[in-house]
C-alpha cells in the first residue's frame, strides 16, 4: 500500500441552510492537517453554494467557492462571510461571478 506525503484539508461545517427552490449555502473551516495541531492555526474558510436539488447529482461533484478567507477565524472578516452566506441576492451576485471566472479560465486558454 502507497502513502501519500501530500497534506490532505479536514473541512468542519460551521453553518448550512438550505436555499428557496432547491440547494444549500454552506460556511465550512478547513484546516491541513499538519496544522490541526496548533490551536491558533490559520484556516481556510470557504462559503460554497450547492444548486442541486436531486442528491444523486451532487455524488462525486463538489459544490463551487464563491468566496474564500484564509486567516484567524476571529477575524472581522468571517462575519462579512456570514452575511453573505445569508443573503440570497449576495450570493447570486457571487454565483455570477464565480461563473464569469470560471468562464474567463476556459476561454483564456
Amino acid at each position: 500500500m502507497e502513502t501519500s506525503s501530500e497534506i490532505v484539508p479536514r473541512a468542519t461545517e460551521l453553518y448550512r441552510r438550505e436555499l428557496p427552490g432547491a440547494g444549500y449555502v454552506a460556511i465550512d473551516l478547513a484546516h491541513d492537517d499538519e496544522s490541526e495541531s496548533s490551536p491558533a492555526s490559520e484556516g481556510r474558510i470557504r462559503v460554497s453554494v450547492e444548486r442541486r436539488a436531486d442528491e444523486k447529482r451532487r455524488s462525486g461533484h463538489h459544490p463551487p467557492i464563491v468566496a474564500e478567507f484564509t486567516g484567524d477565524h476571529r477575524a472581522p472578516e468571517v462575519g462579512e462571510l456570514y452575511r453573505m452566506a445569508a443573503d440570497n441576492a449576495a450570493l447570486a451576485r457571487a454565483l455570477i461571478e464565480w461563473q464569469g471566472r470560471r468562464q474567463s479560465m476556459t476561454t483564456d486558454d
